[in-house]
């Protein structure tokens, strides 16, 4: 086949850095003619309150704004264009004007440095293009122009979010002083402050560019390494070809994780650094303060411990499911309605064994207790009392997940060669030495797969806990999903609740990757 011109690939690379540093510059500047116009608006809300004011009318809206607002009748045909706000009469629920206010003018000097920036990383890429445009490839993957590339991105995202700030912050000192001169307006016709809108939060914090500035330039620098990774290949059709068609086959799964996993991932993260409360406008940035909190919160830490203690379980659930795959081997017709009575609870709704179990469990109705009694045992306090609840709790995710497990290990059971159990047979190897020596080594990779993914659901353990006992009684059951759930939903609290879920994700990946190393010094011992 034809050859990509590597010309071209450098080129595009070239474009793609461009795009991306006149992106962050637009978005930057996007950002701040957006606050400008909210900022207009809130002043015509002003300029509208004075309006409606005893008194007031067009000669206080005048003496506050002077040239900057016009009055208009309200049209019935068609909306407002701009900034402004409605003015009503007194009782009257139609409005009676429209005050537009025009944006303050103002002379704003071009940010230096972030298009400084953005023009030295245009230049040396084009450089950078130009000088090797008749070079052939290196068969190494130029990471020079793409780190330069990607530094210079980083570089001006930094300069344009801070010049946005700054920006940002002189216009709500802007927006702050114009406050202060309406209260002098409405002193001065006879009426006090009170009666004034009040201003929101400042602009640098309910406008910050610095998600948005941040993206766009993550998203150049991607598109730009990307395409620089296609230049080695560029003389290497086949290779080339297959690259592009595997790209194209990964590129549908890649976006949807990188739009709905990745992005949200970071997105929690960037909440975890900030007081982030879903009802406030402005969410002051913390840093490390939410995580440090949580080592002094004696809540959580419990949390975790239950965690801990229902993961106990996991051991358990394996023994059992493991006894019962080799107890239903076989294709007699009892051993397949064996094999899907047990399997059963593993698809059922989470919730609906819950609620049937929280049934069967009540106190005063259950029907566990009900056969206790009738065999002169007394009645057990499953759910109610926090000796047993977590226990409970246990003994339902073992039922709940050993049909699960028992189909797994039943597969890797398959996997095993009969000609083994069959020398071992010869040589007068009885079943327990089967099993120590064939059966638990041939099962090593599937017992460590259910230890994993049984480690990390129990760690996420949230339906068995939010139906059955809402993590009571006194906290006995308070699983550390259920303690996120109750500081976000319920208390409102998504910068704490967000740390929590970044420090869980750091213990079940160190008791993940513990249990790779164990499996990998069994391995090298084997």
């Amino acid at each position: 086949g034809s050859r990509l011109n590597p010309a071209t690939l450098r080129a595009a690379a070239t474009a793609a850095t461009g795009i991306g540093l006149a992106l962050i510059l637009a978005v930057a500047a996007g950002t701040v003619n957006r606050a400008h116009h909210d900022a207009a608006s809130e002043v015509g809300r002003m300029a509208a309150a004075l309006w409606e004011l005893p008194g007031g009318g067009a000669e206080a809206v005048t003496a506050f704004l002077e040239g900057r607002a016009t009055i208009e009748a309200v049209r019935t045909g068609g909306g407002p264009t701009g900034p402004g706000a409605y003015a009503y009469r007194t009782g009257e629920l139609e409005p009676a004007a429209w005050i537009a206010v025009a944006p303050a003018e103002r002379v704003r000097p071009l940010p230096l440095l972030p298009t400084a920036l953005a023009l030295l990383g245009l230049s040396l890429m084009s450089a950078w293009a130009v000088t090797r445009r008749r070079s052939r490839p290196s068969p190494r993957y130029p990471a020079p122009p793409a780190l330069l590339a990607t530094l210079l991105l980083a570089a001006t995202a930094v300069a344009a979010a801070s010049r946005g700030h700054r920006a940002l912050a002189e216009l709500t000192a802007e927006r702050d002083a114009h406050g202060a001169r309406a209260a002098e307006v409405a002193l001065a016709h006879g009426n006090t402050p009170n009666t004034l809108p009040r201003t929101l939060p400042a602009y640098d914090a309910t406008h910050s560019p610095a998600i948005p500035l941040a993206a766009t330039a993550a998203a150049a620098a991607l598109a730009t390494a990307l395409l620089l990774f296609l230049l080695p290949l560029s003389t290497r059709p086949p290779a080339l070809r297959r690259t592009l068609t595997a790209w194209g086959f990964l590129s549908p799964a890649s976006t949807l994780l990188l739009v709905f996993t990745f992005g949200p991932l970071l997105f929690s993260f960037w909440i975890s650094l900030h007081e982030w409360h879903l009802v406030d406008l402005v969410h002051p940035f913390t840093g490390l303060d939410n995580y440090i909190s949580l080592l002094l919160d004696e809540q959580w830490w419990s949390a975790i411990r239950n965690t801990a203690v229902f993961t106990l379980h996991v051991p358990l659930a394996m023994a059992v499911a493991l006894g019962l795959a080799l107890l239903t081997q076989g294709s007699r017709r009892a051993v397949r309605w064996a094999r899907l009575a047990l399997f059963l609870p593993g698809i059922t709704s989470v919730v609906a064994i819950a609620v049937v179990w929280k049934w069967l469990l009540d106190d005063g109705y259950g029907l566990a207790n009900r056969a206790l009694e009738g065999m002169g045992i007394g009645s057990v306090a499953w759910l109610t009392s926090p000796d047993t609840a977590l226990v409970t709790l246990m003994a339902i995710s073992v039922w709940t997940v050993v049909g699960y497990q028992m189909v797994v290990f039943q597969a890797g059971l398959a996997a095993i060669p009969r000609d083994w159990y069959d020398a071992a047979r010869v040589d007068g190897a009885g079943p327990l030495r089967r099993f120590r020596h064939i059966t638990l080594p041939g099962l090593r990779h599937t017992l460590f797969f259910v230890l994993v993914t049984s480690v990390i659901g129990s760690f996420q353990v949230f339906g068995l806990v939010y139906v059955m006992t809402e993590g009571g009684p006194l906290g006995a059951t308070d699983v550390a999903v259920y303690h996120i759930y109750r500081e976000a939903w319920e208390f409102l609290r998504f910068g704490n609740a967000a740390a929590m879920s970044w420090v869980l994700f750091a213990v079940v990946f160190v008791a993940t990757w513990l249990h790779f190393r164990l499996l990998e010094r069994r391995g090298a011992h084997a």
